[in-house]
């Protein structure tokens, strides 16, 4: 749950139009990434001791970090007042973000203390809360954890306590690592408690999400940190969403004075959640501290005005600059370096890294280790990868730089706010012949240009020495998925036996190679189970050209029904499209995002047993949008004793405005239509 989002694109008016009022605290700024954006200044001064005590008289009022005890009533409670159809809410969210400076190892000392409260109300249907997550960074400690489960068993409270760490598991979830628990013996109308303590070194990633799929009654955001090491500025980004409650200070705290931040929010509702959406979070109401400057014993960072001044910090970086200097020329073979074609030297020296040097799944803009452990290891981030993959190309002879970005699932970068905050990955990008190509080493199915999804998000930061230039990039790639099924009708039995082989093609091969890699048998078992049907042999592989095919033997006796002497069959069988793909029935919000442009194709081979004929066949379909951009025909032919069956979906462009949802959704009403139509054969 805990990823970074969008900070989106802050205008010059907002920036004109701030407002300034005064508290005793340190600075404060709100940015709402929004067109009404509201931007305010609070200033490190009161202007009079009687504006500081009107001001803490208003906002002590409410009680912050003042953990409910548990109630009973809690239990009985049989549905939620913000939505009364939640199948669970969030009763009570505290974080407090603690920050100190450390005499020894890093500079400073992150402390994140989490509290929540959670009532179930239909666990079936709110699965994703049955699970505690919690987010772990490199380098992040798990202090300590608790979970209570409060279950209401003929009318007495029963409790369950969880505080081992043993029982944590480690998890990834798109490249972020969690310690995962899933709660045991939770029943509807049960009340889920936990608590924990983490502590790291990094004062960057202080977020908070305000918005979830279920209600919040109250929830509260808790920023302390030493006034003279750090200073922070605020920024609400996806929806606006303005604290209830609010307080901001300053006291003396092991000799230095901290600046505390404090913010509650009331009855916050769930978020509409839409399919086909870059990242589902990034329009998520959030916290985001961004840090505006720091101070250690060797060091002090400022506020950049300009992304040159982050590429002149980055190169005078050991973890970058530094890095970048090292020693590769014994790295690769002779033949690789010295192959004539640029472009084709470039692609065979980033398929020498892919081949050679695995992501370890961690996201950074620096290197975690000198190049001499990554020549051991063979493992590392995608700074240590990636930033090899440019020094061996500069080696070789090309022009090569790295390529700051920040992923999708990390938030739109602010190309108008230069700052470290959003950037949390890099990748190579090349110059030859006037032509700019991007690679990524961290994806081993990738080829030039053709990168993982997480990394098309619009902008990026070219890094040239102390030159640091902002740069937008789309995916103009097509890609391709096609499923081909042969089978045959065994009457005797009553089931469809085949073959069904799929094979990926573009943006599609490297996200299903990717996940084909992370677990293989579980990629293989996800056909029987999204399918419906008995298969085995499945064999997956990455193909000489990129492409990733899979196939497998099927079987099945749910695919056909027997009627006296008749014999009905969807001949289209599992690959059979639901209509459920585009089923929003609430106006759309946001545009329409795909992995690229694309195209679909289904065919499927059907051999009609010698004793039968076709009594009845499926009608043809063909529809299109006037400009062409969504295109699908649906056609039968009969070739002999054969049924041939081809549907085929064309999609232009990778993305649309929400304006489009109708017609997509008109044209996967025609596709299900079509899919959903059932062949007669009798017995001659």
């Amino acid at each position: 749950m805990m990823k970074n989002l969008i900070l989106g694109a802050l205008s010059e008016a907002s920036l004109n139009a701030a407002k300034t009022v005064s508290s005793s605290s340190g600075k404060l700024t709100f940015f709402s990434i929004t067109e009404r954006i509201n931007y305010m200044r609070i200033s490190s001064k009161l202007n009079t001791a009687i504006c500081c005590l009107a001001f803490n008289l208003f906002f002590t009022q409410h009680k912050f970090m003042v953990h409910p005890a548990f109630d009973e009533a809690d239990l009985k409670k049989t549905n939620s007042l913000i939505d009364k159809n939640a199948p669970a809410e969030i009763l009570y969210n505290s974080v407090r973000y603690n920050i100190a400076t450390n005499t020894i190892g890093p500079n400073f000392l992150v402390e994140r203390e989490y509290y929540s409260k959670i009532k179930i109300y239909d666990k079936k249907n709110a699965e994703e809360w049955l699970n505690i997550e919690i987010p772990i960074q490199s380098g992040t400690v798990l202090d300590k954890y608790e979970v209570k489960v409060y279950n209401l068993v003929n009318n007495k409270v029963e409790r369950i306590s969880i505080d081992k760490k043993e029982q944590l598991k480690e998890n990834f979830t798109k490249g972020l690592r969690f310690f995962k628990l899933a709660i045991p013996n939770v029943s509807d109308g049960a009340v889920i408690e936990y608590r924990y303590k983490i502590s790291s070194s990094n004062i960057f990633n202080i977020n908070y999400f305000l918005e979830y799929n279920i209600p919040v009654v109250y929830q509260e955001y808790n920023l302390e940190y030493p006034h003279e090491n750090l200073d922070y500025t605020f920024s609400a980004t996806g929806t606006l969403i303005k604290p209830d409650h609010q307080y901001t200070s300053s006291e003396a705290r092991l000799g230095t004075t901290y600046d505390i931040f404090r913010f509650g929010y009331e009855n916050t509702k769930p978020t509409q959640r839409e399919r086909f959406v870059k990242d589902s979070d990034r329009n998520r109401g959030k916290i985001k501290p961004e840090v505006k400057g720091y101070t250690t014993e060797k060091y002090r960072y400022t506020f950049s005005k300009s992304w040159n001044r982050i590429a002149d910090l980055l190169h005078h970086s050991d973890d970058f600059g530094g890095y970048l200097k090292s020693n590769v020329k014994e790295i690769l073979p002779e033949n690789i370096k010295t192959h004539i074609d640029p472009l084709e030297r470039a692609n065979k020296i980033f398929n020498f890294v892919k081949e050679n040097y695995k992501w370890n799944r961690n996201d950074n803009i620096m290197a975690s280790q000198n190049l001499g452990k990554l020549l051991k290891t063979k493992s590392g981030n995608s700074a240590d990868i990636n930033l090899l993959l440019v020094m061996l190309l500069r080696n070789a002879g090309i022009e090569a730089n790295p390529l700051l970005i920040s992923t999708a699932d990390n938030g739109i970068l602010n190309i108008i706010s230069p700052g470290f905050g959003d950037l949390n990955f890099v990748l190579a990008s090349v110059k030859i012949n006037d032509q700019i190509h991007f690679y990524d080493a961290t994806s081993f199915a990738s080829k030039a240009d053709l990168l993982p999804e997480r990394d098309w998000n619009d902008f990026g930061i070219l890094i040239e020495k102390d030159k640091g230039t902002d740069l937008s990039f789309s995916n103009t790639n097509v890609s391709k998925k096609e499923q081909v099924i042969k089978a045959a009708i065994d009457v005797e039995n009553s089931q469809v036996k085949g073959t069904f082989i799929q094979k990926d093609n573009g943006m599609f091969a490297i996200e299903t190679y990717d996940e084909f890699d992370s677990n293989k048998d579980k990629y293989n078992e996800s056909f029987k189970l999204k399918y419906g049907a008995d298969v085995k042999d499945v064999e997956s592989k990455l193909n000489s050209d990129g492409d990733f095919e899979t196939q497998m033997k099927f079987s099945g006796n749910n695919l056909m029904d027997v009627i006296g002497s008749k014999i009905l069959i969807n001949p289209v069988m599992f690959l059979s499209a639901g209509n459920d793909t585009f089923n929003q029935t609430d106006e759309r919000k946001y545009q329409i995002d795909f992995l690229s442009a694309f195209e679909k194709e289904k065919r499927i081979e059907l051999e009609i047993p010698a004793d039968y004929k076709i009594s009845s066949l499926p009608k043809d379909k063909k529809v299109q949008t006037d400009d062409k951009e969504i295109a699908y025909f649906y056609k039968v032919e009969t070739a002999g004793n054969k049924l041939i069956i081809t549907s085929k979906i064309n999609i232009a462009s990778q993305n649309y405005p929400k304006e489009y949802y109708a017609f997509f959704k008109q044209v996967w009403k025609v596709m299900s239509d079509a899919e959903n139509q059932v062949i007669s054969l009798v017995k001659k």
